[in-house]
């Protein structure tokens, strides 16, 4: 009698075929995407992406430069395109309805130690006032108190504003703080011996052109 050797190897075989498929992990992991598709996801801007992040340039408010107003402040203006502004539940003029943001810096001076602060700080409290005279028609334009402020690059004084064309002149009003800083003026070690200004500081600067242009 012949033995059925054909029948016992594919016998075996097939066992070893199903164990083999009982056995094997299951496939986790997403087939690769294709090349277009993996250029198309990369292209895609996320929320974190620098590229969605606006630049700023700061121009110059006229042609002055940086004014000194009175001993204790050094004082700086600048625009650029509107910004979004969010202070709780106030409503501030939107970038969309505005055409820039109207910025004055403000800086102590070395004679600033005189009432307590470092050189090239932030002085609060302060109560700015602009006002624009367009040199060729001498109309006014009032822009209210500057609201403090706080920009990825510090604290300032600004708003976004609107503006017709011309050139102007643009004359600040800074208020003293005094009515909102008490001051140490004992004779002992904690006391200052400067005190703020009594009269308000003007500081000017000339030649502000602007064209009506969005930034």
């Amino acid at each position: 009698m012949k033995t059925p050797w054909k029948i016992t190897l594919g016998a075996t075989a097939l066992a070893l075929a199903l164990s083999g498929c009982a056995g094997a992990p299951a496939q986790t992991t997403a087939p690769e995407a294709s090349a277009s598709e993996t250029a198309a996801a990369s292209s895609e801007p996320t929320a974190t992406s620098s590229e969605t992040v606006v630049g700023i340039q700061e121009m110059e408010v006229g042609d002055s430069g940086p004014q000194k107003a009175g001993d204790y402040l050094v004082v700086s203006a600048v625009y650029f395109q509107a910004v979004d502004l969010e202070q709780g539940s106030m409503a501030m003029p939107a970038a969309a309805d505005s055409d820039m943001h109207f910025e004055i810096d403000v800086k102590t001076t070395d004679a600033a130690k005189d009432i307590g602060l470092e050189a090239d700080q932030f002085l609060p409290y302060l109560k700015i006032t602009p006002k624009l005279t367009e040199k060729t028609t001498g109309k006014v334009v009032e822009l209210g108190t500057l609201m403090p402020m706080i920009a990825s690059d510090g604290p300032h004084y600004g708003n976004n504003i609107s503006l017709d064309p011309g050139t102007y002149t643009v004359e600040l009003t800074i208020q003293s703080p005094a009515d909102d800083f008490m001051l140490h003026t004992g004779k002992d070690s904690s006391g200052v011996k400067g005190r703020f200004w009594s009269d308000p500081l003007k500081v000017t600067f000339d030649n502000f052109e602007w064209d009506g242009q969005l930034l």
